[in-house]
């Protein structure tokens, strides 16, 4: 059978050709890490599955409040047993981001392993992991996993125990979903300087990212002064610093990063002054040209859902 269309004679085998040439050509690009972190761009930090306020007051529609104020992203803070309620709502959540466009990522609180390292806490870590990400399976390939929030205080000095619980639960998650976005944080409340420490399975650079951050509340007093005043070429220069020593470990290997929370320093119950104003345009101008996503820290600074 010859088929005629537009004046020209196709014969069946060779349309069908075309038309899978078509498919094939249309595919997207397999999602990597560098990928995902363009999508990213810039987000916010949320309690939305955190307190009991945060998970009574959700409405869908604060996400989409966030999608029209430019917000491409929400690093969704969690707490607590992942109990079947818990599973229920993140995944409530989860599909609102979906519906709106904006990237949900996942980052557990992780207190109890944070404030007491031992082989009983890391199993428990790992294991709240693991329900997660066997409940979420290879749904939601955009679903992002932040597996500690801020390691801090015993952590600080138990980099062997952090890069144990890394390597075990980045293995386990990915033996679930093998391109499921990973995000982990050096110590020292993800302190860029601290990236080099991480010790990250080899050839993970296409779903496993760096989570560190900088000014978590805003440039407040440290050491007797302040971090920012009126932005001197010295106080700029410092957080250059800061933000190279990312750079420069992603450079060295491979691995893409994402800064999971800075913040100005005004909140919702006060007027931001011109100081302040200065230091937001300077911090997203520089992570911009560094090509490094973030998040602002937090929804209940900057949203109010009444």
């Amino acid at each position: 059978m010859v088929k005629i269309l537009g004046g020209v004679v196709f014969k069946p085998l060779i349309a069908s050709l075309m038309l899978t040439s078509a498919v094939v050509y249309a595919k997207p690009m397999p999602l990597t890490a560098a990928r995902y972190a363009q999508q990213l761009g810039v987000g916010m930090d949320v309690d939305w599955a955190r307190t009991e306020r945060g998970i009574r007051e959700f409405d869908p529609l604060v996400v989409r409040d966030f999608k029209a104020k430019g917000l491409t992203h929400v690093r969704i803070r969690v707490a607590g047993a992942p109990t079947e309620a818990r599973l229920i709502h993140l995944r409530k959540l989860v599909e609102a981001c979906e519906y709106y466009g904006v990237i949900p990522i996942i980052a557990y609180q992780a207190d109890a392993y944070k404030t007491d390292p031992s082989a009983s806490h890391e199993k428990e870590l790992i294991n709240w992991w693991s329900v997660v990400a066997r409940y979420f399976g290879q749904t939601s390939p955009l679903l992002g996993f932040d597996l500690i929030y801020e390691p801090a205080d015993k952590l600080n000095h138990n980099m062997a125990s952090l890069n144990r619980v890394y390597d075990k639960t980045i293995r386990l998650i990915h033996a679930i979903d093998p391109q499921r976005m990973i995000f982990v944080a050096p110590r020292m409340r993800a302190a860029p300087e601290d990236l080099s420490a991480l010790k990250l399975p080899a050839q993970s650079q296409n779903y496993v990212l760096a989570e560190w951050h900088i000014f978590p509340w805003g440039p407040l007093k440290s050491g007797g002064k302040y971090p920012w005043t009126s932005g001197t070429a010295a106080e700029k220069a410092a957080i250059r610093a800061r933000i190279n020593a990312a750079v420069r470990w992603q450079h060295k290997t491979g691995h893409a990063s994402w800064v999971g929370g800075w913040a100005p320093g005004e909140s919702i119950k006060m007027t931001p002054v011109a100081s302040q104003f200065a230091f937001a345009r300077f911090m997203a101008c520089e992570l911009k040209k560094a090509h490094i996503p973030y998040a602002i820290n937090a929804d209940t600074q900057f949203y109010d859902g009444e």
